[in-house]
């Protein structure tokens, strides 16, 4: 048990421990970003400072191990001092925000170290092997081809350089630890290739979870915009839309219209504060859409108290005059019993008026803006008429619609009545449904 204990406690250290390291390692490579700072600057300055962060440890390490040492081994310590202020400098200046002029800093403080330390020990340290990775890093600090490609050239020259002056110089400079600073050498070679590769593997990480998190704040965004669309218009309308950038009209033979209206409306906006009496009407209407959900009919559109919805499409059925006679009962026993509980409580209340007609229709959207879907026809302005020629809390329906409903529901004759540019229509009011329907 107790070993066990120890085991998750060593666990427990070394994962702090780790996250710690890790935390302290993000901090160094992004000094000098912030938020404004561009994709590709991040990317060069992350590089930058890791490579930088471990050339300077290395050369503390020298400094270190050479601070006490006698005069023969004082030329390490001061080419130490050298390389950590090198390395320091560009991070500075990234610090600034000055991220162009640090990898210029960065390039050629490097090739004159690296220059002079290779002629200098004559070879004997392999220093100038580090202008080898050095020729990579200026494709990933610039963008221009000819900057790029002058310090490739600079690299190259550099590197020729070093070894022409072994062959014609003797060193002027030999250390009696020569192994040791060829082995320092050649691992600060492989440190800068590890950074190349980390860098280009922990970039290629973050982008990639980049990538993922804004396509996944796409697909919810597509979900958001397709979800509202589909609330603006019907799926098959919406989904052509998408596909094809417009949607053709359609013909409809028997499709149900239905328009309400509140009575005394605009006398009781003249009375009630805006907000209330819109906060009415969306109370009473979010109700009609429950009503419309419930006998899969469409709302079409409101137009200040007036409310018109139609059955029979964009799906075609054969039900939707009962669908819509019911839709229209339950909406006038609605209101009436609101009316009732508002007559107690002494508040605002409204009588509704409604009308439906049924016949042949052209469905679909026009116009390039604020896409609205919308019915056309002879058959919506006889529905309309049958609104205004009704009575409150009645459910006044046209000929035509008596005689696709009169088997199912229970209808009073009112008899011709005048309707405005329509002359005398015959017109119903439905009681309720038939016995048979209530006990289906």
């Amino acid at each position: 048990m107790d070993i066990e204990i120890k085991t998750v406690k060593k666990r427990s250290f070394f994962s702090l421990l780790s996250q710690s390291l890790s935390k302290l390692w993000n901090r160094i490579i992004n000094i000098g970003i912030t938020g404004e700072t561009s994709i590709f600057d991040k990317k060069r300055v992350r590089l930058m400072n890791g490579i930088n962060c471990w050339g300077l440890l290395i050369y503390l390490l020298y400094i270190l191990g050479y601070i006490n040492v006698q005069k023969s081994g004082r030329f390490i310590l001061y080419e130490s001092y050298a390389g950590a202020f090198v390395c320091i400098l560009p991070v500075l200046i990234n610090y600034f925000r000055k991220y162009n002029l640090a990898c210029h800093v960065y390039i050629i403080s490097t090739l004159i170290l690296y220059l002079f330390m290779s002629i200098v020990q004559g070879g004997r340290d392999a220093v100038e092997y580090i202008f080898v990775p050095l020729c990579v890093t200026p494709m990933l600090f610039f963008r221009k081809p000819r900057v790029v490609i002058t310090y490739f050239i600079a690299n190259c020259f550099c590197f020729g350089i070093a070894k022409l002056s072994h062959s014609l110089m003797k060193p002027i400079f030999i250390s009696e630890n020569q192994k040791y600073l060829s082995i320092t050498n050649q691992a600060v070679m492989l440190i800068i290739l590890f950074m190349i590769v980390y860098y280009f593997r922990s970039e290629n990480t973050l982008q990639e979870k980049l990538l993922e998190k804004r396509n996944e704040s796409l697909s919810n965004e597509k979900q958001k915009s397709d979800a509202l669309l589909m609330n603006i218009l019907p799926f098959e309308t919406a989904e052509e839309l998408k596909h094809t950038g417009a949607a053709k009209s359609r013909s409809f033979k028997l499709v149900t219209v239905m328009f309400t209206d509140f009575r005394n409306f605009t006398l009781a906006a003249e009375a009630v504060h805006p907000e209330k009496l819109v906060a009415e009407i969306h109370y009473y209407f979010s109700m009609f859409d429950q009503v419309m959900n419930k006998y899969n009919i469409e709302k079409i559109k409101t137009i200040g108290d007036s409310y018109m919805c139609a059955g029979g499409l964009p799906e075609v059925n054969s039900t939707n005059p009962a669908d819509v006679v019911m839709a229209a009962l339950e909406i006038q026993e609605f209101m009436l019993q609101k009316k009732l509980e508002k007559e107690k409580a002494n508040e605002l209340f409204f009588e509704c008026r409604l009308g439906i007609h049924t016949g042949p229709v052209i469905a679909g959207i026009v116009g390039t803006k604020k896409f609205a879907y919308d019915i056309w026809g002879d058959t919506v302005n006889v529905a309309s008429r049958m609104e205004n020629c009704g009575q409150v809390g009645k459910v006044n329906i046209s000929g035509s619609t008596y005689q696709l409903v009169k088997d199912m529901f229970n209808c009073s004759y009112r008899g011709k009545i005048a309707a405005k540019n329509k002359g005398e229509v015959d017109m119903y009011f439905v009681d309720g449904p038939k016995a048979t329907e209530l006990i289906t």
